[in-house]
């Protein structure tokens, strides 16, 4: 029994996840279908994608707002490419590349010029939107090549292609977290920099590691944007920034740094993932869901810090 409840403080969003599932269960036949899961986790493959390169950003104590702009400008890019080349795979590299040289920018000033991270990655923010809405001229970029429109379409045992892709950077990205010295540096200077410093570890670098990170994500989830959409969106990152946020926070993850993994941050993501499929399943209006994402995003943080900390007592 002790350890359940260990199990519960240490992943609080499980809890809420449980009562979606039961109460959309109840509440509407179509949640529990195959198909209503494939097209769920199909949905939510960019968020997730992008949520792990913020959560990597928040455990070093930092913050990335310029991740959902560089989504569109990953993609319009790699579109564009895609359109001239026919070749999905220097799509794929140019979208990883573009997300690279953002968070490259974003590390360089942020931890060796020592920047104030939310003004640095807000200036960025306004530069990747403005780079994707010039080069495309704001409509859609068409010619994404066919195999990449069959991707976005293609199930693996039942599971959206899209959807294994975004798991697999999932594993990757916590291993690298629990398993490397670098992990266990970003995690130490986001506890205590200070402290971190004096142990004889590169902060600087540390810092322009993680925002190098979230780049490479953010890369990789405008080249999956495409395979979504079907094309490159130049808006397709606007509204993300908040949903990544929210499902960072839901999942436990601490904005202050050195508390959370990306583990939770799958959950967090779940959580919002149901919520808004399940609310749709309803027809509940849109301005409704945000009200009711607001209170979900107060309660699951509530939950994350009452039972972390008795889980420190």
């Amino acid at each position: 029994m002790q350890s359940v409840i260990n199990f519960l403080k240490t992943y609080p969003a499980l809890q809420i996840i449980a009562v979606l599932l039961v109460g959309f269960s109840l509440l509407s036949p179509y949640f529990l279908t195959a198909g209503n899961f494939e097209a769920l986790l199909g949905a939510n493959a960019v968020v997730l994608i992008a949520a792990i390169g913020m959560t990597v950003v928040f455990l070093a104590g930092g913050i990335d707002l310029s991740i959902s702009t560089v989504i569109s400008a990953s993609a319009v890019i790699a579109g564009l490419v895609m359109a001239q080349t026919d070749s999905v795979v220097a799509g794929a590299v140019t979208a990883v590349v573009v997300g690279l040289m953002f968070g490259a920018l974003n590390g360089v000033l942020i931890g060796y010029f020592r920047l104030t991270p939310f003004i640095t990655t807000m200036a960025t923010q306004l530069i990747a939107r403005g780079i994707a809405f010039v080069l495309s001229q704001g409509i859609a970029v068409k010619g994404t090549p066919y195999w990449m429109l069959d991707f976005g379409f293609m199930l693996w045992m039942g599971i959206p292609a899209v959807t294994l892709v975004a798991l697999g950077l999932v594993v990757v990205s916590a291993l690298a977290m629990s398993q490397t010295t670098w992990g266990r540096h970003v995690m130490l200077v986001g506890s205590n920099q200070e402290a971190a410093r004096h142990a004889g570890i590169n902060t600087r670098f540390v810092e322009f590691s993680v925002y190098l990170f979230a780049g490479v994500m953010a890369g990789a989830a405008g080249f999956i944007s495409i395979a979504n959409l079907g094309n490159a969106i130049p808006g397709v990152g606007d509204t993300l920034l908040l949903i990544i946020i929210g499902a960072v926070v839901l999942g436990g993850t601490g904005m202050t740094g050195g508390e959370g993994s990306v583990e939770r941050t799958v959950l967090g993501v779940a959580i919002l993932a149901m919520l808004t499929n399940g609310l749709n399943l309803l027809g509940i209006p849109f301005y409704d869901q945000l009200i009711i994402q607001g209170v979900l995003i107060f309660l699951g943080t509530y939950l994350a810090m009452r039972l972390g900390s008795r889980g420190r007592a």
